[in-house]
């Protein structure tokens, strides 16, 4: 055999066994297969891998029914299977918040859709009529990942304008505080008790509420500004204004701020004692007695009270009260001061301060009570005998006798606090007991045909609808108050005892609600609640 007739057996026999095969083709209106059947033992198309090639060329809606017969046929004749697919569009949303503020941008691509362009997004942009505050990078971002929202756009809030206020040109904030020195010690000296002002002096002056500056909104438009708000001069007693809106003093004397109001009040000055020469002294403003308060007489002022003597048996109260040489109770006066007292000794008597209690000597058989600090350190610092309270801190330089004299001292109480908060208590379940009851009353009249209802029965719903507003807001305020005094008793429960020198059997120390009994001599120590007992630390 040569080798022209063995070429052609081999050709013979790879041809004698092949495949079937199909053909896709797109005509213009729609997709056509054409089926090959296979030669001899060949393999016949299946329908998988039609359905497959299909499938990557984006067609999936395909009459199967027909398929199954073109393949089973074979005729190799070009069969309409499918229209032409519809091209699928990105999707894009562009979404302007209420305010016109801002701008969202989602980016969805549906399967078979071609590829989205950023010319796709920014025609959206456009067509919703955004032209102010475009963000590149953000659309970008969203194009880079589909599906996810990005802000395209944010537009220029606008700055409203400040309000008016009252720039004060004296010193207010240490008014009746005393001067401290290094190691929180007091210069007796140095009271500032009162503010004194000269004839004509500046006092104040109104700082104009300005008009702010606009916004502009994505689509372009101004936002206007909010003006800020005006306020009234707070002119009072003894002022007058220049230029409308700086405020001076007529006369000169003691700046009193009141009700909102810039008065020069002239202070009441006794140059002797208060006695049967004078009566009793009642004032709006100061009182600066050069004498002494003597037994039975009282001098209540609003603003300070300063006294160069002695308070003996006497009552004086005022926002803040200075008592030069002493307080002798003779366990009959008392001694009241919204915010400061500072007195050289207390002896048999009843003193409370809204603030502070500074004392530079010593403190005997009394009953004193300050809101924040009780401070006894100048010469002998002694605290003997009766009740010594504050609600932050007590120092002293000794606090006892070698006798064991009883002495208790407290800290992390405020008793005026505790007696409001339990009244307050007390009205606010009286109150939600009242609002409770009259709730039922009007859901009962509420029950009724209202077509129908009586005029007593609709005088009293609408009474009592009246009555549920009032007592609502009656409890919102007690609560909001409970509230306040609730945190302002938790923040007492770190106060501290510091003793700078000795505190002797005798004395019980009370922190909150820890008590601690002093048994032994106990020197330079500070006295603290930690873990739920009380604590000695060294003398800071």
């Amino acid at each position: 055999m040569d080798s022209n007739e063995r070429f052609l057996k081999q050709a013979d026999g790879k041809t004698s066994s092949l495949d079937g095969y199909f053909t896709i083709s797109t005509e213009a209106d729609g997709i056509y297969i054409a089926v090959y059947p296979p030669l001899d033992e060949g393999q016949p198309v299946k329908a998988p891998q039609i359905i497959q090639n299909l499938a990557e060329r984006g067609i999936s809606k395909v009459d199967n029914v027909l398929l199954t017969r073109t393949i089973k046929d074979a005729l190799g004749t070009p069969v309409k299977i499918a229209d032409i697919p519809v091209k699928v569009e990105p999707d894009v949303q562009v979404l302007v918040s209420r305010d016109r503020m801002e701008a969202s941008l989602q980016i969805h691509l549906p399967n078979g859709c071609r590829p989205v362009v950023i010319d796709d997004v920014m025609d959206k942009i456009k067509n919703a009529g955004i032209v102010y505050g475009i963000d590149s990078a953000a659309i970008e971002n969203a194009l880079a990942r589909p599906g996810i929202t990005v802000t395209c756009a944010k537009g220029l809030r606008p700055v409203d304008g400040n309000n008016a206020y009252i720039k004060y040109h004296v010193d207010l904030e240490n008014k009746g505080r005393p001067v401290e020195m290094e190691y929180g010690r007091v210069d007796f000296k140095n009271l500032n008790m009162f503010t004194i002002v000269q004839k004509d002096e500046l006092l104040a002056e109104k700082i104009p509420a300005t008009p702010g500056t606009p916004g502009i909104d994505i689509l372009g438009n101004e936002v206007p500004a909010k003006h800020g708000r005006d306020l009234l001069l707070p002119t009072g007693k003894n002022v007058y204004v220049v230029e409308g809106l700086k405020v001076h003093a007529a006369q000169a004397g003691q700046l009193v701020i009141a009700n909102n109001k810039i008065n020069v009040i002239p202070v009441i000055e006794v140059k002797g004692d208060v006695d049967l020469s004078t009566g009793n002294i009642d004032f709006v403003g100061s009182v600066l007695v050069q004498g002494s308060v003597q037994t039975g007489f009282t001098v209540k002022a609003e603003g300070n009270v300063e006294i160069a003597g002695n308070v003996s048996g006497g009552v004086v109260e005022g926002k803040n009260v200075i008592v030069r040489m002493g307080i002798q109770g003779m366990h009959r006066g008392y001694i009241k001061a919204v915010e400061n007292l500072v007195t050289k000794y207390i002896e048999n008597a009843t003193v409370y301060a809204g603030k502070d209690v500074i004392v530079s000597d010593v403190i005997l058989h009394s009953q004193v009570s300050a809101a924040k600090r009780v401070i006894v350190e100048e010469r002998r610092g002694l605290i003997v005998g009766g009740q010594v309270s504050a609600g932050e801190e007590i120092r002293a330089k000794i606090i006892g006798t070698n006798s064991a004299t009883n002495t208790d001292i407290e800290v992390g109480v405020n008793p005026q606090l505790r007696e409001e908060y339990q009244v307050l208590r007390k009205e606010a379940r009286k109150l939600e007991f009242n609002l409770e009851q009259t709730q039922k009353a009007l859901n009962i009249l509420r029950a009724m045909d209202q077509a129908t209802l009586a005029p007593d029965k609709r005088q009293m719903l609408l009474k009592l609808t009246k009555a549920q507003f009032h007592l609502m807001g009656q409890t919102e305020t007690i609560r909001n108050r409970i509230a306040e005094i609730e945190l302002a008793l938790e923040e007492m429960r770190y106060g501290n005892i510091k003793v700078a020198d000795t505190v002797y059997p005798g004395v019980k120390l009370v922190v909150g609600t820890m008590v601690k009994p002093v048994r032994d001599v106990i020197k330079f120590a500070n006295f603290y609640a930690e873990d739920g007992e009380i604590k000695t630390g060294p003398y800071k």
